[in-house]
């Protein structure tokens, strides 16, 4: 995968850059507890609300998620995208161990908090399916830091 130069990608993050052919990254910045659970590979789905900036996004693109206190990045492939009236739609459909929960009450609550139903009537909402972490590869990178 060919990489971006990231002093284009800070300057707006919501213009997205060309990735590979055909295929686009964008930026989003997200709170550390949502960071460490797609770094964990416990969230599967990321929950968004369906701005404009978001009606681009096509499987095979890349997402580069930025941890909003320590700046750290990871990438993920869009595997799929769904699209849904409100997020009580989404979680009742979705099953909450792919948003990195138990319970579907807990979705629930956060959300509510973050999203109001104003916002979710306005714009929708989109579940971006998320690639796991390639564990592979990890551990090839542990052991080559470890052995050089």
């Amino acid at each position: 995968m060919n990489m971006v130069n990231r002093s284009v990608e800070t300057k707006n993050p919501n213009t997205p850059t060309l990735n590979r052919v055909n295929h686009m990254k964008y930026l989003i910045e997200v709170y550390p507890f949502a960071y460490h659970k797609i770094l964990g590979g416990q969230r599967k789905i990321d929950l968004r609300l369906y701005l404009k900036r978001f009606h681009n996004i096509r499987v095979g693109d890349t997402i580069e998620y930025v941890n909003a206190e320590t700046k750290s990045c990871l990438l993920r492939e869009v595997k799929g995208i769904a699209l849904f009236q409100d997020f009580k739609t989404l979680i009742d459909m979705l099953p909450p161990e792919m948003i990195g929960y138990h319970d579907r009450e807990e979705i629930r609550l956060r959300v509510e908090r973050q999203y109001s139903k104003e916002e979710q009537q306005k714009y929708g909402v989109c579940a971006l399916f998320i690639a796991e972490p390639e564990t592979a590869k990890v551990v090839k990178m542990n052991f080559l830091e470890r052995s050089a």
